[in-house]
C-alpha cells in the first residue's frame, strides 16, 4: 500500500495563515523601508525642535555663529602673533580680534561717509527720475491723462497718512533692533575673543560632553569641519574683495557717485554665494541708471553677470576646491533654502553650514571604515581630547594623512 504524497512547501509567504507571525509575512524590503522611514521622522522631530529652540533664542545662537565665522577667518593671525609675541594667549588673541573689528568698523564708516556725502545729489537724481517717469507716462505709449496721474500722487500720498502709526510702530521697532543690534554685536565680539583665546579648552570641554569611545571620531569629525570652515571663510573673503574691487573700477570709469560705497556692499553682498552678488548688483545698475542712462546701466549689468559666471566656473572650484567639495548646484539649492526658510541670515549660513556638514560626515564615514587610531587622522588622546579644531589650519590636519 503506498503512502499519500505529501504536498510541496510554499515557497512564497503566506499572507493568511493564522499558525504563522503576522511579521514573517513582511517582506525584508519593507522591513528596511520601514525602519528606515521611523527612524527619519524620528531624526525630523529632532530636527525641528531643534530648529524652535534656534529660533527662540534667535540672536543668541545667530550672534555665535557669527563669532565662529569671524573666529575661522582671524585664527591664523592669532596663531602668528602667539609665535611672534611670545606672550600670554589673551594678547595676541585680543590683538587679532581688534584687528579684524577695526576693519569691520572702518569699512562701516566709509559707507556711511559716501552716503551721507552724496545724499544730495541722489535725492536730486530721483526727483528727476520721477518727473521723466511722469513725462513718459503722459506723453508715452499709455497717454495717461495729467487728472490721471494727479489722482495717483493723491492715492500714494493718502496712503502714507492713513498708515502713518504703522510708520510710527515700525521705527519705533526699529530703534529695538538697533538696541537689539548692539547688544549682539557685544555678545559677537566678546565669543570671538575667547574662542581665539580658549578654543582648545572649549572643543575639549565639548568632546567630553560625549561617550569616550565617541570623542575620537567626533574629534576627527570636528577638526575636518573646521578647516572646511575657515578654508570656506577665508576663501569667501578672497572672492568678495575681487567682486569688490571689480565694479568699484567699472563704476569710477563711468563716475557712478557712490562708487567706492557700492563696491563695498557688493563686497558684503557676495558673502551670500550667488544670489547676494546679484542684489547687490542689480542695486548698482540702478544707481548707473538713475545717475547716467540705461547705456551706463548695460554696462555695469554686463560686468555683474560676467562677475557671477566667474565665481561660478571660475572663482568658486580654484579657490574653495581643496578646502569645500560641494557642487555649484548644491550651492545655489542651499542659499535658496535658506533664504526660504530664514531670510538673509538663513541665506548667509547655509553654505557654510552644508560645507561644515559635508566635510563633517565624510569624515565619520572614513574613521568608522578603520579601527580607531589606524585611520591616519591626526588623534591626541581618546580619553581627553585636547586637539583645538581650529588647529585644523595646520597641513594635514583635518585631512588623510598622506600616502606612504
Amino acid at each position: 500500500m503506498t503512502s499519500p504524497e505529501v504536498p510541496p512547501e510554499p515557497t512564497t509567504a503566506i499572507l493568511s495563515d493564522s499558525r504563522r507571525d503576522v511579521s514573517e509575512a513582511v517582506t525584508w524590503g519593507v522591513r528596511v523601508a520601514s525602519a528606515w522611514t521611523w527612524r527619519l521622522l524620528v531624526i525630523g522631530a529632532g530636527v525641528y525642535v531643534f530648529g524652535r529652540i534656534f529660533l527662540r533664542v534667535e540672536l543668541v545662537a545667530f550672534s555665535f555663529v557669527l563669532a565662529l565665522f569671524f573666529t575661522s577667518v582671524l585664527h591664523p593671525l592669532e596663531r602668528v602673533l602667539r609665535v611672534r609675541l611670545h606672550g600670554p594667549k589673551s594678547l595676541s588673541a585680543a590683538i587679532a580680534l581688534l584687528v579684524g573689528a577695526a576693519l569691520l568698523a572702518g569699512i562701516a564708516s566709509f559707507v556711511s561717509w559716501q552716503i551721507s556725502a552724496h545724499s544730495a545729489q541722489l535725492t536730486d537724481q530721483v526727483s528727476a527720475s520721477v518727473t521723466k517717469i511722469r513725462g513718459w507716462l503722459h506723453n508715452g505709449p499709455l497717454h495717461m491723462k495729467s487728472t490721471d496721474l494727479d489722482k495717483l500722487s493723491k492715492n500714494i500720498t493718502d496712503a502714507l497718512k492713513k498708515n502713518q502709526g504703522a510708520l510710527i510702530s515700525g521705527a519705533l521697532a526699529t530703534v529695538r533692533k538697533l538696541a537689539e543690534g548692539l547688544g549682539a554685536v557685544l555678545l559677537i565680539l566678546l565669543s570671538t575673543f575667547f574662542l581665539l583665546r580658549d578654543g582648545s579648552q572649549i572643543w575639549a570641554w565639548a568632546l567630553r560632553l560625549f561617550p569616550a569611545p565617541a570623542r575620537e571620531r567626533l574629534g576627527t569629525a570636528g577638526r575636518a569641519g573646521w578647516h572646511t570652515l575657515g578654508g570656506y571663510m577665508r576663501g569667501v573673503v578672497i572672492i568678495a574683495l575681487f567682486h569688490g574691487v571689480s565694479v568699484t573700477i567699472v563704476l569710477f570709469a563711468l563716475r557712478v557717485p557712490l562708487a567706492a560705497a557700492l563696491g563695498v556692499l557688493i563686497f558684503l553682498g557676495s558673502f551670500i554665494p550667488i544670489i547676494g552678488l546679484t542684489i547687490t548688483g542689480t542695486f548698482c545698475v540702478l544707481v548707473a541708471l538713475l545717475e547716467h542712462g540705461v547705456t551706463a546701466a548695460i554696462v555695469v549689468g554686463v560686468a555683474i553677470v560676467v562677475l557671477i559666471q566667474l565665481e561660478a566656473h571660475l572663482l568658486q572650484p580654484v579657490i574653495m576646491s581643496r578646502s569645500v567639495a560641494v557642487h555649484p548646484l548644491a550651492i545655489a539649492l542651499s542659499v535658496l533654502s535658506g533664504t526660504v526658510l530664514a531670510g538673509i541670515p538663513g541665506a548667509l549660513l547655509a553654505v557654510p553650514l552644508v560645507a561644515f556638514l559635508n566635510a563633517t560626515v565624510h569624515a565619520l564615514r572614513l574613521t568608522t571604515a578603520a579601527p580607531l587610531g589606524e585611520s591616519g587622522w591626526a588623534v591626541e588622546d581618546r580619553d581627553a581630547p585636547r586637539g583645538d579644531p581650529a588647529d585644523a589650519t595646520e597641513p594635514n590636519a583635518g585631512g588623510p594623512a598622506p600616502k606612504r
